[in-house]
């Protein structure tokens, strides 16, 4: 920076004397001294050299690099003696950094501005086809509506390929619903025609113990079966969305009735029930669907219990809480509301009353949790107070 900075005063300098000879002064003070003949050692001509000047206003010394050349003019020798201020250098060099930071912080926010726009802009129908997919939910059976003209090629292929899998989806998806209606239907009559036929060899043969025995587990099995042929169906109205009749419950009210119920029919298990019910705890939904939900809840309560168990039920505000002892639970707790899966092997219940419980949930939008520890299971429904259900 200094070279460059003296050969250019180097040649303003001479380039102004040489074409007016005696129209600029021989000596600036700090600037340049132009003197005829020889002063300065031919060694030092042509070098960088450094050197001190001491100003009376500022009473200091500055340090300046000074340069002396020597020139033939009118066949008479000259040697030019520039000086450049070192701390002007510096003064310079820091304002140059500092403008050339400043540009390139400027030029790169820019550029991550025009980047984010032109990114967002270039990833909108990205963005809306994820919500999209994010949004969509199976129970609903509705095909999902995405744009093929989203003006980016890859884009619409996506989009084309996503729809084609959903259209799927929802096909097989509503063959199965269709299936499972229409076999569980079917079911009925048979089941009907095996427990009328029972209930005549009951009345109409003389019974030995063996008989009889035989009888009452084909009583039993055909009850299972029949039972898990209704909720079966149940389900599938569920899915259906065929409880679209929202009523103001009184949910207090019917969950003291069953609580009392299950009290009186398993007065011998001697179970301790505690109950902690808030009065006048109101509900927007299906009377049916909640009357089935309190149903199994309680249900699974009494009949997965051991003998001195206890019970503790707590409805307070949109939470209800039921707490109950229990054999140790195998296998995955966040498995426990599937379809057939049961908290033990060798359970006699159809393995369905909990799907039913989160199916139910799933329809208005309830918050349901289970967790188990030491022998104690748990589970907390949070309500929805405004009762909207999830419309298939």
């Amino acid at each position: 920076m200094e070279e460059q900075q003296q050969e250019l005063k180097q040649n303003n300098i001479w380039n102004a004397f040489r074409s007016v000879p005696g129209g600029i002064p021989s000596h600036i003070k700090g600037e340049y001294d132009l003197e005829k003949g020889n002063p300065v050692r031919k060694e030092s001509i042509g070098r960088h050299r450094d050197t001190s000047l001491y100003y009376e206003a500022t009473r200091q010394w500055d340090p300046f690099d000074i340069l002396t050349r020597q020139y033939i003019l009118g066949g008479s020798a000259y040697q030019l003696t520039t000086y450049v201020s070192s701390r002007e250098i510096t003064h310079l060099l820091i304002k140059v950094s500092l403008a050339e930071a400043l540009i390139f912080l400027l030029l790169l926010g820019a550029i991550v501005v025009i980047n984010r726009a032109t990114s967002r802009w270039l990833w909108t129908p990205f963005y809306g086809t994820m919500d999209a997919v994010r949004e969509y939910d199976i129970h609903q059976n509705r095909p999902m509506a995405l744009s093929n003209a989203t003006g980016i090629e890859e884009f619409d292929r996506l989009n084309q390929t996503l729809t084609a899998l959903i259209d799927h989806v929802n096909r097989a998806y509503a063959s199965q619903k269709h299936f499972t209606e229409n076999a569980s239907h079917e079911l009925q009559t048979p089941l009907a025609i095996i427990r009328s036929k029972v209930e005549l060899l009951v009345d109409a043969l003389p019974l030995t113990e063996e008989t009889a025995g035989l009888l009452a587990d084909i009583t039993e099995a055909n009850e299972r079966l029949s039972q898990m042929n209704k909720n079966l169906l149940l389900l599938t109205r569920i899915d259906n969305n065929q409880f679209p009749e929202l009523h103001t419950i009184h949910l207090s009210d019917i969950l003291n009735k069953w609580v009392a119920y299950y009290c009186d029919y398993y007065e011998g298990n001697a179970l301790a029930v505690r109950t902690s019910i808030q009065p006048e705890v109101l509900l927007q939904a299906n009377s049916s669907l909640i009357e089935i939900l309190i149903n199994n809840l309680l249900r699974n309560a009494f009949i997965h219990n051991i003998p001195g168990g206890h019970i503790h039920i707590r409805l307070a505000g949109d939470e209800l809480t039921i707490e109950n002892s229990g054999a140790i639970l195998e296998g995955e707790a966040g498995r426990l509301f599937e379809r057939f899966k049961k908290g033990r092997e060798g359970s006699r219940t159809t393995g369905l009353g909990l799907a039913l419980v989160k199916q139910i949930c799933h329809l208005y939008r309830f918050d349901v949790q289970y967790h188990h520890r030491e022998g104690i299971h748990c589970i907390r429904i949070a309500f929805r107070k405004e009762g909207l259900p999830n419309v298939f």
